[in-house]
């Protein structure tokens, strides 16, 4: 009874620390590209915009793929790196919306 009731509670401050730690990435990770934004937009605005659209165009591709019907071929390393992509970003954004810094 005891030992399960330790490895219940060994878990659960795992568990909680394991999702501030993760929080706390996100938010420092949301700092950096914020300020590598700002740094990039002070140099040269148009550069900045044009990356920005290009990652957004190729986190859509990614997503595009993982949600179209299958197809009888094989998945290129081009769109799996785009679904890999688009999956990371999906799950910083969820990170980081609970930043409050």
């Amino acid at each position: 009874m005891v030992r399960g009731l330790w490895e219940f509670l060994k878990e659960a401050v795992a568990e909680i620390v394991g999702e501030a730690l993760l929080g706390v990435l996100a938010c420092l990770l949301l700092g950096g590209l914020l300020l590598l934004a700002l740094w990039g937009w002070s140099v040269s605005p148009l550069l900045t915009g044009g990356g920005a659209g290009l990652f957004a165009l190729f986190t859509g591709y990614g997503v595009w793929e993982a949600f179209r019907a299958p197809a009888r071929r094989r998945t290129g390393r081009l769109a799996a790196a785009a679904v890999c992509t688009s999956g990371y970003v999906l799950v910083f954004a969820y990170y980081a919306s609970g930043c409050s810094c």
